[in-house]
């Protein structure tokens, strides 16, 4: 496999401390040849890759996707580059009780992949994609931003945190206050994805393409089913897709494929 895999030991200005992220980048190698690619063609500086940020789940880390999914031989083949950064449990927010990891990640470490590497600085070759609480987290990444992220896509996300939140009924520990804060303020706030996506729309900018993904048996199906219901109403290009499936490896490998074949690589 022709990849350049690389693990960045990150002092982030924002976070205060270094953390960790893996990136993959597809190399020169047969299927280039083969198409009549020179090396200096392919590494030119003219020649720009898609990226897609690539985020972990609850309890995850940055090498998740490497260790347990297909990723890296879909970006070989597609040839894009992957960024999958850390984000421990904070849900991809500026905690409440904790770092800043949502600005970290989607103006500090954007900036660097784009400054470092050979990256596509257009929003139609940049894509926030995640599992769980990184479903969660790429869906705000793309409603949130989207004139740096052109396509967001969600496997099993928990879309329906902060309404659970509000309701108290929370599965994290201390109901998510550490993350979300006080949740009587949780709605509506910029962790609210479907306020998020209201206040978009009417704001006139840009609309990201969105693709949600969730097994019937997953125990974040009825708040995707709403959210969904939310994002098609609002009129949003919204591509969902419910099979059998819960939240496991086995569904979100089957998925990353089907996501990769839906993006415009």
């Amino acid at each position: 496999m022709n990849m350049a895999r690389l693990q960045i030991h990150m002092e982030s200005e924002i976070l205060r401390f270094t953390t960790l992220v893996d990136i993959a980048i597809p190399e020169y190698g047969f299927a280039e040849r083969r198409a009549g690619v020179s090396p200096e063609e392919y590494y030119s500086e003219k020649n720009k890759l898609p990226v897609m940020f690539l985020y972990h789940g609850g309890t995850g880390t940055c090498s998740d996707w490497f260790r347990f999914s297909r990723i890296e031989e879909l970006s070989e083949e597609k040839k894009f580059i992957v960024v999958c950064p850390t984000a421990q449990n904070s849900c991809y927010t500026n905690m409440a009780y904790g770092p800043r990891w949502f600005d970290f990640i989607n103006i500090e470490l954007y900036d660097m992949v784009h400054s470092m590497f050979p990256a596509s600085t257009d929003p139609a070759g940049n894509f926030a994609v995640g599992l769980s609480m990184g479903g969660y987290g790429a869906l705000k990444s793309a409603l949130t931003y989207p004139e740096k992220y052109g396509y967001g896509a969600a496997m099993s996300s928990a879309a329906y945190i902060p309404q659970e939140v509000a309701l108290g009924i929370c599965p994290l520990p201390d109901g998510g206050k550490s993350i979300f804060g006080d949740p009587d303020k949780v709605l509506g706030s910029d962790n609210d994805l479907f306020a998020l996506a209201e206040r978009l729309k009417a704001s006139g900018r840009v609309l990201p393409k969105l693709y949600s993904a969730c097994g019937t048996e997953d125990f974040t199906f009825e708040g995707n089913v709403k959210f969904k219901n939310h994002m098609l109403d609002l009129g949003y290009d919204f591509t969902w897709v419910q099979d059998p499936g819960s939240h496991t490896w086995d569904y979100w490998n089957d998925h990353i494929k089907m996501v990769c074949d839906w993006l415009p690589l």
